[in-house]
């Protein structure tokens, strides 16, 4: 869940930095796929992290 706070800066962003007057529902959206992105990254790093770690202990 992201908090309110949270939507209004970035639909703030999107209207300074992209020119993108979106309702809140669309800001919604947004903020939502890109926390998605981001957790999905965030699992690969580890998953990298922790694979490098593993290669290093058993070389």
């Amino acid at each position: 869940m992201i908090s309110h706070s949270l939507l209004l800066e970035l639909k703030q962003i999107l209207e300074e930095e992209c020119n993108l007057k979106l309702t809140t529902e669309e800001v919604m959206d947004i903020g939502t796929t890109l926390l998605a992105f981001v957790e999905t990254l965030i699992k690969i790093e580890t998953k990298n992290n922790y694979e490098n770690k593993s290669t290093i202990k058993t070389s």
